[in-house]
């Protein structure tokens, strides 16, 4: 709304510039004398300066933190054994036996660990910034203008009179030939001849 009203006063003062005086006075130069009016007017200037100041605004910050959960799993435990067992004997009339091989026993079992998981956090914190701003001013400026007009000429020094004098054209045909200037029939009759 003020760069509109200010645009409105710089078409309105532009347009139609008050004068607010005129001077008339008469000035000679070279030997002409001039008449010289000296008009003040005012004109609307605008002036831009830059305006700093400090603002405050909300500035976005992630924070990333670890949280530690336990969790369960199960996982596989082996143990090894020795068992007894009856080896096959090809034999049937060999006496039973019993022997002891080492044997792999495998069992599930129950744990709980320490699982780091990262979580991110958005806040929105204050801070300030330094901007500069441009600012616009109009303001009425008094200005000159000199218009010269020249109404006497120098005097003349010499006097310079043109004479009239015939020169050149065509008066009488006399004998097909035209004659030209004063001397023009004796110059003619000696061509003749």
């Amino acid at each position: 709304m003020r760069c509109r009203g200010l645009m409105l006063g710089m078409l309105l003062f532009g347009a139609a510039q008050p004068v607010l005086a005129e001077d008339v006075r008469y000035v000679e130069r070279d030997g002409i004398t001039y008449r010289e009016v000296v008009q003040t007017y005012t004109k609307p200037v605008s002036e831009t300066t830059y305006q700093t100041h400090t603002e405050k605004f909300y500035q976005e910050r992630l924070t990333t933190d670890i949280q530690e959960s336990q969790r369960a799993y199960y996982t596989p435990v082996t143990e090894y054994r020795w068992e007894a067992y009856t080896p096959f004997s090809v034999n049937p009339f060999a006496p039973p036996r019993v022997a002891y091989r080492w044997v792999p026993r495998t069992r599930w079992e129950q744990r709980t660990e320490t699982v780091r998981t990262p979580v991110t956090r958005r806040e929105l914190v204050p801070a300030e910034r330094t901007v500069s701003r441009p600012v616009t001013t109009l303001k009425m400026v008094e200005q000159q203008q000199v218009t010269r007009v020249a109404i006497a000429p120098p005097a003349p020094t010499q006097t310079n009179v043109a004479s009239r004098q015939a020169i050149g054209g065509v008066s009488n045909l006399q004998d097909g030939m035209p004659r030209v200037g004063p001397s023009a029939p004796s110059a003619m009759s000696t061509l003749r001849r």
